[in-house]
């Protein structure tokens, strides 16, 4: 072959090369999260899709967009899953599969970000972040849709931002076009998620790292900066929107302890990623223990050490960029989630890349080196390290098959959490293991007595299983706890009315009716009560407001019918007896009740005839 002819072809070579390794990334995350195709819903999936009522309606893509119903201001997020759900609705696989491609997506653009930026070992950089271990929370868990969608458009704004004038060494300028492509899409990462927040920083760092600074950069990076801070704004007003719940009472000194743990906790994790949990313990930060001064020492001694002692820049950019992208989790700002433990896998999904692109720049001087002796050993040691990861990933990815694995999971690496008992213990209730399910709630209750949720759940176990009186207590703890617990409440006055003390399940109901009278079950229960004590006339009353909130409930029309009856309105009690059996001709009671009041009135054949389907679908055993 001829030289030019060579050289025409070596592009096409280079091509077809990188197709090939990028399949090979696409197949290790196939391979890695293959357990995800049997995943199911876990946790707050349920609010966030399953059942979020703005996601059912078919208003709700404004109503997201354009309100503050939502619990956060992530529209791009919700409106992909708005989306999803009139393709998908209870199909939890093809959510999944949207997250395995978002993944595969900012794998891809990660290896063409590092490659950019002629970081050593680009490739086995991508290839650690794809297969790592400590990612899987944030691709097997639904709900954080929003960390993959707002990482893929922060490396986005990155891309463009590298192939626009300011990120691009001295030469003839690209088109404007791909700094408002940057700036656009790091918009879009905001309204899926804030924690890319810091990408304004990022960018910084990254025109540092491919040219010298000029003095126009401030005035360019300055609309990032408004649009970060005005979008945090926005999230942090809907986080405290709401709810006056403090999530943890923490000073400055304590905060700042508890952020240097954290980052040493993810750098250990990215490292070593073994005895991952759902839910870590939750850290008590002792400023007058030595134990948490440690953390903190050990943070500046690693940033004086690169600082002062090596002479690389690339291992000063990796732990910047690090503790740069954990700064919106270190817990300086309180997030729901820290209610239940102050650092989760799914933070360091973005600060991961950080360790891989060093681990990665470290192995490519290794191998370097190596090949002079002509030696295998860093090959060996790269793919070791990989299928280490990915049968490492394929665990950890088993454990989202359903709520009840992944809980068990985390008990196993976490026996004292509190939630993972609650949720564990009332899940398997409805699945007959009633003494195991009693047991966790317990155990949730022990653990955290100031936990209503799980007093609930206990009390509506021990309801179950006719242990009235301590079902009773569990549902007044509750509310002590958490006065404006509504279903506490109402299962309160059902135990109350069951448990023969009718006067105060009244009072109970009434709060309720108080609070919300267009709810049809405190309507139809409150005039069961009120019939139970000799009231019928208010009964009544009651029982027509549950029936105007839902008109083809049977039963509560045999209700009404009785409470007719005893006012001596017989005729009018017929024809909501009637009317009862129309709507489901297989109560036997209502055929007996109408049966009385038939005879009553002297329409005797219409009463046997009533008797006789009472007796038939009753019969005596």
């Amino acid at each position: 072959m001829s030289p030019d002819l060579d050289a025409a072809a070596a592009p096409q070579r280079a091509g077809a090369e990188e197709t090939r390794r990028a399949l090979w990334l696409c197949l290790a995350v196939a391979v890695a999260y293959l357990p995800l195709l049997r995943a199911g819903f876990v946790w707050d999936d349920a609010s966030t899709l399953t059942g979020n009522p703005l996601i059912r309606a078919g208003s709700g893509l404004y109503r997201l967009w354009f309100t503050t119903e939502g619990a956060d201001y992530w529209p791009v997020t919700s409106s992909s899953l708005w989306i999803e759900w009139r393709l998908w609705g209870l199909h939890a696989l093809g959510y999944h599969l949207t997250n395995l491609a978002l993944h595969v997506g900012n794998t891809l653009l990660i290896w063409a970000i590092l490659q950019r930026l002629r970081v050593p070992g680009a490739y086995l950089a991508a290839l650690l972040f794809a297969v790592h271990p400590l990612n899987v929370e944030a691709v097997a868990w639904i709900a954080q849709r929003k960390t993959l969608l707002a990482t893929f458009f922060f490396l986005v704004s990155i891309a463009c931002f590298l192939r626009s004038a300011l990120g691009a060494p001295a030469g003839p300028a690209p088109p404007r076009r791909w700094y408002w492509l940057s700036l656009g899409a790091f918009t879009l990462g905001m309204l899926s998620k804030g924690s890319v927040a810091p990408l304004p920083l990022v960018l910084v760092g990254l025109i540092a790292w491919v040219r010298p600074r000029r003095r126009s950069d401030g005035w360019a990076l300055a609309p990032f900066f408004l649009v970060g801070t005005v979008l945090v704004a926005v999230d942090v007003w809907f986080q405290q929107h709401g709810t006056a719940e403090v999530i943890r009472q923490a000073n400055g000194l304590s905060r700042t302890l508890g952020a240097a743990a954290a980052v040493a906790f993810y750098l250990s994790k990215s490292i070593l990623p073994v005895g991952l949990a759902f839910v870590y313990p939750l850290w008590v930060v002792r400023a007058d223990h030595l134990l948490w001064w440690l953390p903190l020492g050990g943070v500046f001694a690693l940033t004086w050490f690169l600082l002062r002692r090596v002479r690389s820049r690339g291992p000063r950019f990796a732990w910047g960029y690090f503790c740069l992208m954990l700064f919106p989790v270190m817990g300086f700002t309180d997030v729901y989630y820290m209610r239940y433990s102050l650092v989760a896998d799914h933070y360091a999904y973005l600060a991961v890349v950080g360790v891989a692109a060093g681990a990665a720049a470290a192995w490519a001087g290794w191998q370097q080196q190596a090949a002079e002796s002509d030696s295998q050993l860093p090959r060996a040691a790269a793919a070791a390290a990989v299928a280490l990861l990915m049968a490492a990933t394929w665990g950890q990815a088993a454990t989202f098959r359903d709520a009840r694995t992944l809980f068990a999971a985390t008990l196993r690496q976490n026996p004292d959490c509190w939630m993972a008992h609650n949720y564990l213990g009332a899940l398997l209730f409805p699945a007959g293991q009633r003494r195991e399910a009693i047991d966790h709630l317990e155990a949730a209750v022990r653990l955290k007595p100031d936990y209503a949720e799980a007093h609930f759940n206990l009390g509506n176990a021990l309801s179950l299983s006719e242990q009235s009186l301590g079902a009773v207590g569990e549902y007044e703890q509750a509310l002590k706890l958490k006065p404006a617990y509504r279903e506490a409440r109402f299962n309160l006055a059902n135990e109350l009315a069951q448990n023969g003390q009718p006067a105060e399940a009244i009072a109970q109901y009434q709060r309720i009716e108080r609070e919300n009278p267009r709810a049809f079950g405190v309507e139809n229960n409150l005039g069961n009560a009120l019939a139970k004590i000799g009231r019928p006339q208010e009964a009544i009353l009651h029982f027509e407001a549950a029936l105007r909130i839902e008109p083809g409930s049977a039963p509560t029309r045999a209700n009404l019918g009785n409470a007719l009856a005893a006012t001596g309105q017989v005729q009018a009690a017929i024809a909501q007896y009637e009317q009862a059996l129309q709507l489901d001709p297989g109560l036997a009671k209502v055929h007996y009740y109408l049966s009385q009041a038939l005879r009553s009135v002297g329409r005797t054949a219409e009463a046997d005839a009533h008797l006789d389907a009472a007796m038939l679908l009753s019969p005596r055993r």
